[in-house]
């Protein structure tokens, strides 16, 4: 029964990513609301198993191999400066911010700590679609985005450690540790000659099988009655979601000598959280550190910022674009203006 139902979970995921994707939105969003819809929350067709639980957990661990097998170190040290200032105080802003907005809500300290850890990370997948869709993944913006991405959900993942290290939860247990040696394992073979291989295969694996009962099975935890009497919370977090990202990779861009209309857009990159805090989420639940009422309220929160990401990238990138394009021209304006001048002056 086990099986079937999990078969049913799988298919019903697919479709609703398949659908997301359709409707301008990522595949990850369609296939967390198909868990939400065919759940406890709406529908009960379909409950949390054993079986659900033990291949979403290898679902967690093949997408961090993936994130480490997309991690080019090249591409980070050539773009290291912009990276690293954007990652951090795309780090520091929710680290600190939401600590003290949760506190205000009513959470005890040790869980309004978690949710600065969880929205630290930054999702890469939802991040590479928009640059993609674009044509915006070979430029520095694309590089910087992506650099910072990695390094946030690096010291995402190390933040989760710690936590559950000196703070709380069942300690530094395998829930923890495995994801990290899964993303380091993942860094290792990309040095191999056929690292594009395993990772196009990984990835057609992962996203017709384990990816969308992971993702799916979240959504099964969703459960509406609690949340009805947070949603002013839930509210206030999302927007505190979108702007710790978006002010604070902004400002670290800046910082890093890059214009304000790029940085704009760098800023929007990042705001997307996706997988990556659903992974350290789902370490949070099963290692005790978040009840199931605090865990789906930090998966609605995710889900809202998934969906507001791309919305906000798209006008700031093509933004962005036409900056760049009229300052060439004005240069080049300049350019000709001086040769010109030189000219009549000869």
């Amino acid at each position: 029964m086990e099986i079937i139902l999990m078969v049913v979970l799988l298919a019903i995921t697919l479709a609703f990513g398949w659908a997301a994707t359709k409707l301008g939105m990522a595949k990850v969003v369609g296939q967390l609301i198909a868990g939400v819809v065919v759940g406890p929350a709406l529908l009960h067709w379909v409950e949390p198993s054993h079986l659900m639980h033990i291949v979403s957990e290898f679902g967690v661990l093949l997408l961090m191999v993936n994130a480490g097998l997309e991690t080019d170190a090249r591409q980070l040290r050539d773009n290291f400066k912009a990276a690293n200032f954007t990652a951090l105080m795309g780090v520091i802003a929710p680290l600190v911010v939401f600590p003290i907005i949760a506190l205000v809500f009513g959470y005890e300290w040790q869980i309004a700590l978690f949710w600065g850890v969880v929205f630290a990370a930054t999702s890469i997948s939802i991040t590479i679609s928009v640059l993609g869709e674009q044509g915006k993944l070979g430029t520095q913006m694309g590089a910087v985005i992506l650099g910072a991405a990695v390094l946030d959900d690096i010291m995402a993942l190390l933040l989760v450690t710690a936590y559950s290290l000196f703070i709380g939860g069942s300690g530094l247990g395998l829930n923890t540790i495995m994801p990290i040696i899964a993303f380091a394992f993942g860094v290792l073979l990309r040095q191999s000659s056929r690292s594009d291989k395993i990772l196009h295969a990984s990835e057609i694996f992962g996203q017709w099988t384990v990816f969308p009962i992971f993702f799916g099975s979240i959504g099964l935890n969703v459960v509406f009655h609690d949340l009805s009497k947070t949603w002013i919370a839930m509210v206030v977090l999302t927007v505190f979601a979108v702007a710790t990202k978006y002010y604070g990779a902004g400002i670290g861009a800046r910082m890093a000598g890059l214009d304000k209309h790029t940085g704009n857009a760098i800023g929007a990159g990042m705001v997307s959280r996706g997988e990556m805090a659903l992974v350290i989420a789902q370490i949070g639940a099963t290692g005790g550190i978040l009840s199931g009422k605090v865990f789906g309220e930090i998966v609605v929160v995710i889900i809202a910022s998934t969906l507001i990401a791309p919305l906000m990238m798209r006008p700031l990138i093509k933004k962005s674009t036409v900056n760049i394009k009229s300052c060439l021209e004005s240069l080049r304006f300049r350019q000709l203006f001086k040769c010109a001048y030189n000219g009549s002056t000869s």
